[in-house]
Protein backbone atom coordinates (compact mmCIF):
# COMPACT_ATOMS: atom_id res chain seq x y z
CA UNK A 1 0.00 0.00 0.00
CA UNK A 2 0.94 3.62 -0.53
CA UNK A 3 0.57 5.88 2.53
CA UNK A 4 0.59 9.68 2.73
CA UNK A 5 1.60 11.34 6.02
CA UNK A 6 0.41 14.95 6.36
CA UNK A 7 1.62 17.18 9.22
CA UNK A 8 3.17 20.65 9.29
CA UNK A 9 5.67 19.52 11.95
CA UNK A 10 8.54 17.35 10.67
CA UNK A 11 9.07 15.50 14.00
CA UNK A 12 5.41 14.44 13.96
CA UNK A 13 5.78 13.10 10.40
CA UNK A 14 8.98 11.26 11.30
CA UNK A 15 7.27 9.56 14.24
CA UNK A 16 4.45 8.18 12.07
CA UNK A 17 6.88 7.19 9.31
CA UNK A 18 9.06 5.28 11.81
CA UNK A 19 5.98 3.32 12.91
CA UNK A 20 4.88 2.69 9.32
CA UNK A 21 8.28 1.20 8.42
CA UNK A 22 7.50 -1.71 10.75
CA UNK A 23 4.37 -2.59 8.74
CA UNK A 24 4.98 -5.16 6.01
CA UNK A 25 1.98 -4.06 3.92
CA UNK A 26 3.53 -0.65 3.20
CA UNK A 27 5.23 -0.29 -0.18
CA UNK A 28 5.66 3.48 -0.35
CA UNK A 29 5.49 6.35 2.18
CA UNK A 30 4.81 9.90 1.00
CA UNK A 31 5.01 13.13 3.01
CA UNK A 32 3.24 16.50 2.91
CA UNK A 33 4.06 19.45 5.15
CA UNK A 34 0.88 21.47 4.61
CA UNK A 35 -2.66 21.29 3.30
CA UNK A 36 -1.85 22.53 -0.21
CA UNK A 37 0.89 19.94 -0.65
CA UNK A 38 -1.44 17.26 0.71
CA UNK A 39 -4.16 18.10 -1.81
CA UNK A 40 -1.66 17.91 -4.67
CA UNK A 41 -0.27 14.52 -3.59
CA UNK A 42 -3.69 13.00 -2.99
CA UNK A 43 -4.72 14.01 -6.51
CA UNK A 44 -1.51 12.89 -8.23
CA UNK A 45 -0.29 9.94 -6.13
CA UNK A 46 -3.63 8.31 -5.17
CA UNK A 47 -2.49 7.02 -1.75
CA UNK A 48 -4.33 4.11 -0.15
CA UNK A 49 -4.28 5.68 3.34
CA UNK A 50 -3.81 9.24 4.57
CA UNK A 51 -2.63 10.13 8.07
CA UNK A 52 -3.97 13.67 8.23
CA UNK A 53 -3.17 16.32 10.83
CA UNK A 54 -6.16 18.57 11.61
CA UNK A 55 -4.60 21.81 12.85
CA UNK A 56 -2.26 23.19 10.16
CA UNK A 57 -1.59 26.78 9.11
CA UNK A 58 -3.53 27.77 6.02
CA UNK A 59 -5.64 24.82 4.88
CA UNK A 60 -6.33 22.48 7.81
CA UNK A 61 -7.24 18.79 7.65
CA UNK A 62 -10.95 19.35 7.16
CA UNK A 63 -10.13 21.86 4.41
CA UNK A 64 -8.14 19.17 2.62
CA UNK A 65 -11.14 16.83 2.67
CA UNK A 66 -13.48 19.55 1.44
CA UNK A 67 -11.11 20.40 -1.41
CA UNK A 68 -10.66 16.78 -2.54
CA UNK A 69 -14.28 15.84 -1.85
CA UNK A 70 -15.29 13.22 0.72
CA UNK A 71 -16.32 10.85 -2.05
CA UNK A 72 -12.80 10.99 -3.54
CA UNK A 73 -10.84 10.63 -0.28
CA UNK A 74 -8.92 7.46 0.53
CA UNK A 75 -9.36 6.09 4.08
CA UNK A 76 -8.24 8.76 6.55
CA UNK A 77 -6.74 8.52 10.01
CA UNK A 78 -7.00 11.93 11.62
CA UNK A 79 -4.15 13.14 13.82
CA UNK A 80 -4.90 15.85 16.37
CA UNK A 81 -3.51 17.44 19.51
CA UNK A 82 -6.96 18.75 20.45
CA UNK A 83 -9.06 16.26 22.34
CA UNK A 84 -12.37 18.04 21.68
CA UNK A 85 -12.22 16.86 18.05
CA UNK A 86 -11.62 13.29 19.19
CA UNK A 87 -14.39 13.34 21.78
CA UNK A 88 -17.05 15.19 19.80
CA UNK A 89 -16.35 14.78 16.09
CA UNK A 90 -14.78 11.35 15.96
CA UNK A 91 -17.48 9.65 17.97
CA UNK A 92 -18.81 9.04 14.45
CA UNK A 93 -15.81 6.67 14.14
CA UNK A 94 -15.51 6.95 10.37
CA UNK A 95 -12.04 5.45 10.16
CA UNK A 96 -9.97 6.41 13.22
CA UNK A 97 -8.08 9.20 14.96
CA UNK A 98 -4.76 9.50 16.77
CA UNK A 99 -4.63 11.91 19.69
CA UNK A 100 -1.16 13.40 20.15
CA UNK A 101 0.97 12.22 21.85
CA UNK A 102 0.37 8.58 20.90
CA UNK A 103 2.56 5.50 21.29
CA UNK A 104 3.33 2.55 19.01
CA UNK A 105 0.56 0.42 20.52
CA UNK A 106 -2.12 3.03 19.82
CA UNK A 107 -0.73 3.58 16.33
CA UNK A 108 -0.82 -0.15 15.56
CA UNK A 109 -4.46 -0.36 16.58
CA UNK A 110 -5.29 2.52 14.29
CA UNK A 111 -3.29 1.10 11.39
CA UNK A 112 -4.90 -2.32 11.77
CA UNK A 113 -8.34 -0.75 11.83
CA UNK A 114 -7.82 1.22 8.64
CA UNK A 115 -6.21 -1.71 6.79
CA UNK A 116 -9.19 -3.89 7.73
CA UNK A 117 -11.44 -1.27 6.20
CA UNK A 118 -9.46 -1.49 2.97
CA UNK A 119 -9.41 -5.30 2.92
CA UNK A 120 -13.15 -5.55 3.28
CA UNK A 121 -13.69 -2.62 0.88
CA UNK A 122 -16.18 -0.91 3.18
CA UNK A 123 -17.54 2.33 1.83
CA UNK A 124 -16.77 5.08 4.34
CA UNK A 125 -17.63 8.18 2.32
CA UNK A 126 -20.87 8.77 4.21
CA UNK A 127 -19.07 8.45 7.54
CA UNK A 128 -16.47 11.06 6.55
CA UNK A 129 -19.30 13.38 5.55
CA UNK A 130 -20.87 12.77 8.97
CA UNK A 131 -17.65 13.92 10.63
CA UNK A 132 -17.68 17.16 8.67
CA UNK A 133 -21.38 17.68 9.36
CA UNK A 134 -20.88 16.93 13.06
CA UNK A 135 -18.12 19.51 13.40
CA UNK A 136 -20.09 22.16 11.50
CA UNK A 137 -23.40 21.42 13.21
CA UNK A 138 -22.24 21.68 16.79
CA UNK A 139 -19.00 23.58 17.02
CA UNK A 140 -17.21 23.10 20.32
CA UNK A 141 -14.77 25.79 21.28
CA UNK A 142 -11.34 24.89 22.56
CA UNK A 143 -11.14 24.64 26.35
CA UNK A 144 -7.46 23.80 26.70
CA UNK A 145 -4.24 23.86 24.70
CA UNK A 146 -1.72 21.03 24.54
CA UNK A 147 1.75 22.50 25.09
CA UNK A 148 5.04 20.69 24.48
CA UNK A 149 8.26 21.71 26.19
CA UNK A 150 11.13 19.41 25.26
CA UNK A 151 9.83 15.87 25.79
CA UNK A 152 7.09 16.97 28.18
CA UNK A 153 3.45 17.65 27.33
CA UNK A 154 0.89 19.46 29.47
CA UNK A 155 -2.38 21.34 29.13
CA UNK A 156 -3.06 25.05 29.59
CA UNK A 157 -6.73 25.86 30.16
CA UNK A 158 -8.14 28.53 27.86
CA UNK A 159 -9.73 30.20 30.89
CA UNK A 160 -6.24 30.79 32.37
CA UNK A 161 -5.12 32.80 29.36
CA UNK A 162 -4.88 36.56 29.91
CA UNK A 163 -3.99 37.34 26.31
CA UNK A 164 -2.34 35.77 23.27
CA UNK A 165 0.33 37.38 21.11
CA UNK A 166 1.90 36.42 17.80
CA UNK A 167 5.51 35.22 17.69
CA UNK A 168 6.55 34.54 14.08
CA UNK A 169 5.58 30.89 13.37
CA UNK A 170 4.18 30.55 16.88
CA UNK A 171 1.66 32.17 19.17
CA UNK A 172 2.44 32.94 22.81
CA UNK A 173 -0.09 32.21 25.54
CA UNK A 174 0.22 34.65 28.44
CA UNK A 175 -1.05 33.40 31.79
CA UNK A 176 -0.53 34.33 35.44
CA UNK A 177 1.79 31.31 35.76
CA UNK A 178 3.95 32.10 32.74
CA UNK A 179 4.20 32.28 28.95
CA UNK A 180 3.89 29.28 26.64
CA UNK A 181 4.73 28.95 22.95
CA UNK A 182 2.34 27.08 20.65
CA UNK A 183 3.07 26.31 17.00
CA UNK A 184 -0.06 27.71 15.36
CA UNK A 185 -1.38 30.84 13.68
CA UNK A 186 -3.36 33.67 15.23
CA UNK A 187 -6.20 32.98 12.78
CA UNK A 188 -6.47 29.31 13.77
CA UNK A 189 -6.37 30.11 17.48
CA UNK A 190 -8.96 32.86 17.08
CA UNK A 191 -11.35 30.45 15.31
CA UNK A 192 -10.91 27.81 18.02
CA UNK A 193 -11.81 30.12 20.92
CA UNK A 194 -15.28 31.17 22.08
CA UNK A 195 -15.87 34.62 20.49
CA UNK A 196 -18.04 35.59 23.47
CA UNK A 197 -15.03 35.27 25.78
CA UNK A 198 -12.05 36.17 23.61
CA UNK A 199 -11.63 39.08 21.20
CA UNK A 200 -9.07 39.83 18.49
CA UNK A 201 -8.03 43.43 19.13
CA UNK A 202 -5.02 43.60 16.83
CA UNK A 203 -3.42 41.39 14.21
CA UNK A 204 -0.92 40.48 16.96
CA UNK A 205 -3.24 40.22 19.98
CA UNK A 206 -6.21 38.19 21.22
CA UNK A 207 -7.47 39.13 24.67
CA UNK A 208 -9.55 37.41 27.34
CA UNK A 209 -12.44 39.87 27.73
CA UNK A 210 -12.74 39.10 31.46
CA UNK A 211 -9.17 40.34 31.96
CA UNK A 212 -9.84 43.87 30.66
CA UNK A 213 -9.69 46.70 33.19
CA UNK A 214 -10.37 49.63 30.86
CA UNK A 215 -9.96 50.98 27.32
CA UNK A 216 -8.49 54.39 26.58
CA UNK A 217 -8.70 56.29 23.27
CA UNK A 218 -5.32 56.73 21.65
CA UNK A 219 -5.20 58.24 18.15
CA UNK A 220 -6.87 57.89 14.76
CA UNK A 221 -9.54 55.60 16.19
CA UNK A 222 -7.06 53.31 17.94
CA UNK A 223 -7.33 52.42 21.63
CA UNK A 224 -5.08 51.20 24.44
CA UNK A 225 -6.50 48.19 26.28
CA UNK A 226 -5.38 48.04 29.91
CA UNK A 227 -5.62 44.62 31.52
CA UNK A 228 -6.19 43.82 35.19
CA UNK A 229 -2.54 42.82 35.58
CA UNK A 230 -1.42 46.24 34.31
CA UNK A 231 -0.41 45.06 30.84
CA UNK A 232 -1.21 47.53 28.05
CA UNK A 233 -2.09 46.32 24.55
CA UNK A 234 -2.76 48.29 21.39
CA UNK A 235 -6.20 47.87 19.81
CA UNK A 236 -6.43 48.89 16.16
CA UNK A 237 -9.62 50.46 14.85
CA UNK A 238 -9.95 47.56 12.39
CA UNK A 239 -10.73 45.23 15.33
CA UNK A 240 -12.53 47.71 17.58
CA UNK A 241 -15.99 46.25 16.97
CA UNK A 242 -14.75 42.79 17.99
CA UNK A 243 -14.35 44.11 21.52
CA UNK A 244 -17.00 46.83 21.76
CA UNK A 245 -19.68 44.35 20.72
CA UNK A 246 -18.88 42.33 23.89
CA UNK A 247 -18.47 45.22 26.32
CA UNK A 248 -20.24 48.38 27.36
CA UNK A 249 -17.82 51.35 27.04
CA UNK A 250 -19.89 53.25 29.64
CA UNK A 251 -19.06 50.66 32.38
Amino acid sequence: MKVLVVDDEQPARKKIISFLKDESEIEQILEAGNGIEAIKKIKTENPDIVFLDIQMPGINGFGVIEEIGAENMPPVVFVTAYDQYAINAFDVNAVDYLLKPFDKERFSKSFNRVTEEIKFKNEKTNDIKLILDEVKKEKKFLERFLISVGCKYFFVAASEIIFISSAEKYVELHTAKGKYLLRDTMNNVEESLDPEKYARIHRSFIVNVEQIQEMQPWSHGDYVVILKNGEKLNMSRRYKENLFSKTDPSD
